[in-house]
């Protein structure tokens, strides 16, 4: 059982090693070699205590060595191969809440490839039985019969001290494992032994956090924890207090506003996925320019840039803030994805839907995708949609041939059907696929010139035809909403790059180049002129429907208004002040530092608190000076 174990910690050793070499492979400040001499040495022994931990305690719990080392083997191959290619893929290293994608069986092979995902599932099902196999080889049980003890200790009682052995070794390691899961409690004594090895901690970085402390450490801290944490001052008179300033604050921006500016209108809001400007990276060119509709329209309504809040992903975290105004830079850096993780969880979720959607406007939102995928099918009445659709309810919408997703168009044309339909004003959330990864099939790409391989540019000349599709679907969208008797309001932006490119096409760009997409609000009514900051966040979005509409704010949005006055971005990718410059919470001062402590009380109530201030800092600003009010309750269903 000793030598066993003295087994287990070389294992364990290799696999840690293991782990940090392939993580170097992709990481964009050193080589696997570089990582390996650079990592402190007290946070690679945590590390290696802790997969031995796992050796030792499987070990335990079947009696058999190579089957123990060969499921800890498996696992950490998965661990490493899925880091590398999300990594590839997303510019972002795994977390432990990324297991839940286990479950989605056909995205993962819609987005690593089929051949990627049975190697997968091979090498996790290949290495336990390599490991069986190997226990029962004829070297190895030679092996134990030259190793048995003399024959003068009784079978018995090596028999039972084996066993009490096992026992101890099992009881041991199942402590550690279970202290290694409480990492992210309040006075945890796993945290508290990286901290004092040397560990450091970036919430707003992931990828640093496992480039300073290792996988083991990196993982851990992806650990289950608060969705926010309390902040300083928060008790019910600081919100009563807050309430009050940004209630008249409100009025103050209301004065010049028209209470009646958005009723009887519709508003759709449209996640574009993937929707970009491929034009703007370095060195890329194309025959055809993809979006000149899309620029048209940007020209002649308020528009921008926006920053998104990953690189190849994170849909779902945009759409969040869309819907909520709400940060999630604000929350733990373990909140990977709020819809997923904090929203799902609740009967009801504080989001802009309070004041845009019942019972003025009868909300819905459309997916044409997976109605599990993200939780939505929680998640969307959970925010206040009382109708909602998802692939399985679409079959009638059409696809590009050659592609495997609903079309823009079909989107768009089911949007329209619904509005048509009501009879009174709707809020819709359309979320497409079209040009979700990956992008290959289009009989027509595009050609694309740059430092790309023949594979990169056949992909991106894919890409850019379905950018294309989507241009003229939207062009139809807006011909269609001008003879739409309607007022119908619309924003359209894009949720993320992408992950088409070259990390050297990117890393030229400059650091946002990788996360900018576009924005516009358009209408088939006249909208004001007004100038917003340049880029702006997912969370500041609605506000540019109320500004282009002229509509009024309510405390919440009133809130939003002065912070994106101060840091009009606020992603995980990046914090931008008023002039464009990157900043961080720990070098804020004077007003900005002021507006980030009240956005953050504020928000910590909606998501985490008591809820003191929820129903007025949502309500429209005279009813929130007058006292909180109770929406309608919506009966939700599926369309």
């Amino acid at each position: 059982m000793i030598a066993q174990m003295v087994r287990g910690l070389a294992v364990a050793l290799l696999l840690t090693l293991g782990l940090e070499v392939v993580h170097g492979l992709q990481s964009p400040w050193s080589g696997p070699v570089e990582r390996l001499l650079g990592l402190e040495p007290a946070l690679l022994a945590i590390g290696v205590l802790l997969v031995w931990a796992f050796i030792v305690f499987l070990h335990a719990l079947t009696n058999r060595f190579w089957l123990a080392a060969g499921i800890v083997t498996s696992a950490a191959a998965v661990i490493a191969i899925a880091d590398f290619l999300k990594l590839e893929f997303r510019g972002e290293p795994l977390f432990l809440t990324d297991a839940a994608y286990l479950s989605e069986v056909g995205f993962l092979i819609e987005n690593v490839g089929a051949g990627t995902s049975i190697a997968l599932l091979s090498l996790l099902l290949a290495a336990p039985l390599l490991g069986w196999a190997i226990a029962r080889s004829p070297f190895v049980r030679n092996l134990r019969r030259r190793r048995r003890p003399p024959a003068e200790t009784p079978a018995p009682t090596r028999g039972r001290r084996a066993a009490w052995l096992r026992v101890a070794s099992g009881a041991a390691a199942l402590t550690v494992i279970l202290t290694a899961g409480t990492f992210n409690w309040p006075g945890s004594p796993a945290r508290a032994l990286y901290e004092a090895a040397g560990a450091t901690w970036r919430p707003w970085n992931q990828l640093q956090n496992y480039e300073d402390n290792g996988v083991i450490a990196g993982l851990l801290y992806t650990l289950p924890a608060s969705a926010m944490d309390e902040p300083e001052g928060y008790t019910e008179a600081a919100m009563d207090e807050l309430v009050e300033r940004y209630s008249e604050r409100a009025a103050e921006l209301n004065a010049e506003r028209d209470e009646a500016a958005l009723a009887d209108t519709n508003i759709v809001v449209v996640l574009s996925e993937t929707l970009s400007d491929p034009l703007r990276l370095p060195d890329i060119t194309a025959e055809e320019d993809p979006i000149p509709f899309l620029r048209e329209l940007m020209a002649s309504h308020p528009s921008g840039t926006l920053v998104s809040s990953g690189y190849g992903g994170g849909t779902a975290n945009m759409e969040f803030e869309v819907l909520t105004g709400m940060a999630v830079s604000n929350m733990q850096a373990q909140v990977d994805s709020p819809f997923q993780s904090v929203v799902a969880n609740e009967e009801s979720f504080p989001s802009h839907l309070v004041t845009l959607g019942a019972p003025e406007r009868e909300a819905i939102a459309i997916h044409p995708y997976e109605a599990k995928f993200y939780r939505r099918w929680e998640v969307y009445p959970a925010l206040g949609f009382e109708r909602w659709a998802f692939r399985e309810d679409l079959p009638h919408l059409g696809k590009l041939p050659g592609d495997r997703h609903v079309s823009d168009s079909a989107l768009f044309e089911e949007v329209l059907r619904e509005l048509r339909a009501s009879e009174g004003p709707m809020f819709v959330n359309a979320v497409s696929m079209q040009n979700h990864s990956p992008q290959q099939g289009l009989a027509d790409p595009i050609a694309v010139n740059g430092p790309l391989s023949a594979a990169q540019a056949e992909t991106a000349g894919q890409y850019l035809r379905g950018l294309k599709h989507s241009d003229d679907a939207l062009r139809e969208l807006v011909d269609d909403l001008a003879e739409l008797d309607e007022r119908t309001i619309v924003l359209l932006y894009g949720d993320h790059l992408p992950s088409t490119w070259p990390r050297e096409i990117l890393d030229a760009g400059g650091d946002l180049a990788r996360y900018e997409t576009p924005w516009v609000v358009f209408a088939n009514f006249p909208l004001v002129e007004v100038a917003s900051p340049d880029p702006i966040g997912a969370n500041q979005l609605m506000n540019q429907v109320l500004d282009a509409a002229a509509a009024p704010h309510t405390p919440w949005t009133a809130l939003l208004h002065d912070v994106a006055g101060e840091l009009p971005v606020m992603e995980r990718t990046a914090w931008l002040d008023a002039r464009g410059r990157v900043v961080s919470a720990e070098n804020l001062t004077g007003r900005a530092l002021d507006l980030l402590a009240d956005y953050q009380l504020a928000q910590f109530d909606l998501v985490s608190g008591e809820g003191w201030a929820t129903e007025t800092l949502l309500a429209p600003a005279e009813q929130a000076t007058a006292g909180p009010t109770t929406p309608a309750a919506a009966q939700p269903e599926r369309l």
